[in-house]
């Protein structure tokens, strides 16, 4: 029996250990998706230089996630519900998913063309403040006084502080930054509403298998919005590998390994490590496409993780 225990707690033990891995990988694989995208969008028409026509936002993510959904297509057959068997209402809650999804990386690439990669890594939490809010006014569930100066801390971090401070750079003009930056914080709407949505998709569908089929209906919503707009599919056949790596790794291996991590460790400890992808977005940014880390980014990726951290149990428990 004792040995039996024992065995029992190693196993768990190392359960742990791998969520631990898990979530750090998948911060670390989504924040690498700032520095791959921002040059393959281009930069933006400024006073300083005529700028680069890039990659259409709607396009890119067309390629995503059609290709993303084809990488997962041989994975989620094993083990996974054929699709036939899912039910209506589940097919409906994944494509609203799909949906919601794919209008949040698209808002997500318009603002990355025009903000910086770390003001994109610093955003990039912002869903956990739309999901509080969606919360609060649709289920009507408020927060408690020892909640809500940990909340504000996130909304100051996130929003306040890096939104004031690019407005004080430009003497207080509206600039194409600051839409950039306001496009960002958006895009969290979308992924909080997409987060919410999933909570009733059922239980026995596959990570793989949902991964596999938002994509497909994230891709194809994207073409249809292409077709609708008459938008040119600017995609160069060079750019398709360092696509594929964003598309498997960045949003793919990243969702896969954050949904493993949440099995393993609970909702409490994988959102606070998943905030740390602020901090290695910041990393990244400055190493890769070497742009200038301020104190003001530091000082909101710390307001951020703190309030997170003091709020991990309602953000835990939802």
């Amino acid at each position: 029996m004792k040995i039996q225990t024992k065995i029992c707690q190693v196993n768990s033990t190392k359960s742990v250990r791998l969520g631990y891995v898990l979530i750090i990988l998948s911060a670390v694989l989504y924040a690498f998706i700032h520095v791959i995208a921002k040059p393959m969008l281009g930069t933006p028409i400024t006073e300083d230089h005529i700028g680069i026509q890039g990659i259409n936002p709607i396009a890119l993510a067309v390629c995503v996630y059609i290709l993303n959904g084809l990488f997962f297509t041989p994975i989620a057959r094993r083990n996974s519900i054929p699709i036939r068997y899912m039910g209506k209402k589940n097919l409906l809650l994944l494509s609203l998913v799909g949906i919601a999804e794919v209008s949040a990386l698209i808002l997500y690439f318009f603002g990355l063309k025009e903000s910086t990669a770390i003001n994109a890594s610093i955003f990039s939490n912002g869903e956990i403040i739309f999901s509080l809010l969606i919360i609060m006014i649709v289920f009507r569930e408020r927060l408690q006084k020892k909640e809500l100066f940990p909340f504000l801390m996130i909304v100051f971090g996130i929003i306040i502080l890096p939104v004031t401070y690019d407005l004080y750079e430009k003497d207080m003009n509206i600039s194409s930054l600051l839409f950039g930056d306001i496009f960002i914080i958006l895009s969290g709407l979308f992924y909080a509403v997409e987060v919410n949505i999933c909570k009733y998709v059922s239980d026995k569908i596959d990570a793989k298998r949902i991964t596999q089929i938002t994509s497909f209906i994230s891709g194809f919503f994207a073409l249809l919005l292409l077709i609708i707009f008459d938008i040119p599919f600017d995609i160069a056949l060079e750019d398709i590998p360092l696509i594929s790596i964003m598309a498997f790794a960045g949003i793919g291996l990243a969702t896969l390994f954050f949904v493993m991590a949440l099995k393993l460790i609970g909702g409490v400890r994988t959102i606070l490590l998943y905030s740390t992808t602020a901090v290695f977005g910041i990393i990244f940014s400055n190493l890769l496409l070497f742009e200038e880390v301020r104190m003001i980014d530091i000082f909101s990726v710390a307001m951020v993780i703190s309030g997170i951290y003091f709020l991990r149990n309602k953000l835990g428990s939802e």
